[in-house]
């Protein structure tokens, strides 16, 4: 089965726009009032076109032939849009300009954007493969007992090390901080992870509050002249594969696919803890196509196609049904699939933390940023 290269995104960075919104208190005022606008519902109505499906996603995060599969089934043609800033795609959705019927993004993002009132519940009656999903993961992303987020693929987030020039297992965020490895580590370009494994290797949780702050800090400043800088996956990942860094902060899926390049790279899992993460379906308030939406939504959840996606992205799924037709590699992998005391040290971002952590982050976050 075919395998992403080692140039393929997955961009998991979260949305910086709906995080000062959220800390600032904006995000349901921005919205307020005007979802429920009878000309913004006309326009929407007038628009609509059954045989089409506006979809928004990440890079290359999706089957190699899902599209096809899907059109050729339903009929629906999809054109797919890419972002790659999330800040921007973010602040389109929260003005009401961006035309999307579906779109992947973030859980923790999409839980932000529910409460912004940007985004639609979900009809269960016509999603009838999400029986296929793990009833703890569906409950874990309803909110206010309203499910407006289908879950799509899963990992974690932990350190990729070069065995040839590292002894130590990658078991530990400390790894990271090793001096021997000036200018070979490079950290996430991504506020909420970079923070959060410095509050995890202290002992704090990942999304810290601002009176753990300082310490982070302090432990953040060492090791900023260490790095190579604070990279996008895809950079860590083409600098792991050709050995220029010897160790990083990782996606579990994005470190399997250089692994296939590179086969003296390894994955480990902090013992300090480490993130989970999960990507969702949201379906936007304004779609001019909910039909559509769900009727791909309920596609993807074939456990068939399922497992050929999360096989191609070498992911973990909630589909149940779907891990029977995975690929044996794949499946069995303990980075895609790791041991109950590995998942039970991991945690999720959720809603990121209070208004007053979140915005504590951003300014530290500014600060090492500055420094670079």
């Amino acid at each position: 089965m075919g395998r992403f290269t080692i140039n393929g995104r997955i961009w998991r960075t979260l949305a910086l726009a709906a995080c000062r919104l959220v800390g600032l208190g904006l995000v349901g005022l921005a919205l307020g009032g005007c979802t429920d606008s009878p000309e913004r519902e006309a326009a929407v109505q007038s628009g609509k076109d059954p045989a089409r499906l506006v979809l928004y996603n990440w890079e290359d995060y999706l089957g190699r032939d899902t599209l096809d599969l899907f059109q050729r089934a339903t009929g629906i043609q999809v054109e797919l849009r890419t972002y790659e800033d999330d800040e921007e795609m973010v602040g389109a959705l929260l003005s009401g300009s961006l035309e999307a019927d579906l779109i992947i993004m973030s859980e923790s993002v999409a839980g932000e954007l529910v409460r912004g009132r940007v985004l639609a519940p979900l009809n269960r009656d016509i999603l009838p493969n999400l029986r296929h999903v793990d009833p703890e993961t569906l409950t874990k992303l309803q909110v206010g007992g309203e499910g407006y987020k289908a879950p799509y693929l899963m990992g974690y987030t932990g350190v990729v090390v070069n065995t040839r020039h590292f002894d130590m297992p990658p078991d530990s965020w400390r790894v990271l901080w090793d001096q021997r490895l000036k200018g070979r580590v490079a950290m996430l370009d991504n506020p909420f992870e970079v923070i959060g494994a410095a509050s995890m290797m202290l002992g704090h949780p990942l999304n810290p509050e601002p009176e753990h702050l300082e310490v982070v800090r302090d432990v953040l400043l060492v090791q900023r002249p260490l790095l190579l800088g604070y990279l996008h996956d895809t950079e860590i990942l083409n600098r792991m594969a050709s050995g220029e860094l010897w160790a990083a902060q990782s996606y579990s899926n994005d470190a399997l696919m250089a692994m296939e390049e590179n086969p003296d790279l390894a994955f480990g899992f902090p013992q300090e803890g480490c993130t989970a993460w999960v990507d969702v379906f949201v379906v936007p308030v304004l779609t001019r196509n909910p039909e559509a939406a769900h009727a791909f939504i309920n596609f993807v959840h074939g456990p068939e196609i399922m497992a050929e996606i999360a096989s191609e992205l070498w992911s973990a799924t909630p589909n149940l049904a779907a891990r029977e037709f995975m690929d044996p590699e794949v499946l069995e992998s303990p980075v895609v699939h790791p041991p109950q005391s590995v998942r039970e040290r991991c945690s999720y971002f959720g809603d990121f933390g209070s208004p007053e952590s979140v915005n504590a982050r951003m300014k530290l976050w500014a600060e090492l940023l500055a420094g670079m």
